[in-house]
């Protein structure tokens, strides 16, 4: 058995219409579920006003809020975390973990103004036949074991550190490697020490070559064993550590399209806090500057706009 954890940072309105708002996130390790619970954490509520869904990569949903038709819906909206777990998730036993899982929430209230701040998945599972664990060498050639993470958080590394843990009896067989997704790699261990293989932590230096590196998308850590006997270890889990300088999508803004962002991001204006920031003057100056249309550009709202999104961030 393993344990799953995903967390997703949203910080997005939950609009009043029909579609609602869809959140989603990727387990990359495949396993058989054994059991979920899921974390929510919304902004402004009114639990009476909310509906939320789960939907599994299988495309199974399981209603986990359903909007209530009573008339209790004037209960003040305040800050609302809640988890979800037990009965409502059996139909879930026994699916694969791998894939893309969605949150579906629905706000009915054209009154009350609800934030998802963040979300999380926890799942307990099965090994399947297809997720290999083991470290091991086979027959004259070596193998090497690649674990994958994905990130979602858009960005550039400012310091990293990685938590490794193997069970593996010899320490000073194994070379371990941690890749960004640009593919730029570093070596944390090269078989050095002596004994059984404690779980560790790099620090910052030990990590510092990845520095400036973009944080989205899947981080590898491959781990090579050159014992030369079958199945002597296990990769038990690793974790990623990330301090990093955000990078918004600017594009998301009325009035800013590609050329536009493109202009903000060579004058350092990469984030919602540092458009926020800025004076619409000197704003003006760097599209002038790049010859950037201004004609569906308000640069007042798109500061108000970049101001609400730093607002509703929660870290």
């Amino acid at each position: 058995m393993f344990r799953l954890h995903k967390e997703v940072k949203v910080n997005t309105r939950i609009p009043s219409d029909h579609n609602g708002l869809e959140s989603s996130l990727e387990v990359i390790k495949e396993g058989n579920v054994n059991s979920i619970s899921v974390d929510v954490d919304i902004k402004n509520a009114n639990p009476n006003d909310l509906q939320l869904e789960l939907v599994g990569p299988n495309g199974k949903r399981v209603t986990l809020q359903a909007k209530q038709n009573n008339n209790t819906a004037s209960v003040a909206p305040a800050p609302w975390k809640k988890t979800f777990s037990g009965a409502a998730f059996d139909g879930m036993q026994g699916v694969s973990s791998k894939g893309r899982w969605r949150l579906v929430t629905k706000s009915h209230s054209n009154k009350n103004v609800s934030v998802l701040n963040s979300w999380s998945l926890n799942m307990d599972c099965k090994p399947g036949a297809n997720c290999p664990n083991e470290i091991y060498t086979k027959n004259s050639n070596t193998e090497t074991l690649v674990s994958n993470q994905l990130c979602r958080f858009n960005g550039t590394v400012n310091a990293m550190k990685v938590l490794v843990d193997i069970d593996h009896p010899n320490t000073k067989d194994l070379v371990v490697k941690l890749s960004s997704p640009s593919g730029k790699s570093i070596t944390l261990h090269d078989k050095g020490g002596e004994g059984r293989w404690v779980s560790k932590t790099y620090d910052i230096q030990a990590t510092k070559g990845l520095t400036g590196e973009r944080t989205n998308g899947n981080w590898k850590l491959s781990v090579l064993d050159s014992d030369g006997n079958t199945k002597v270890g296990k990769l038990r889990k690793w974790k990623l550590f990330m301090d990093y300088h955000p990078i918004d999508s600017l594009t998301g803004i009325k009035g800013i399209n590609s050329s536009a962002q493109q202009a903000l991001n060579n004058a350092g204006i990469n984030s919602y806090s540092k458009l926020a920031s800025s004076t619409p003057n000197k704003i003006k100056e760097v599209f002038e500057n790049a010859k950037v249309e201004m004609k569906d550009i308000n640069i007042d709202q798109i500061r108000e706009f970049a101001k609400e999104a730093v607002a509703n961030y929660t870290p």
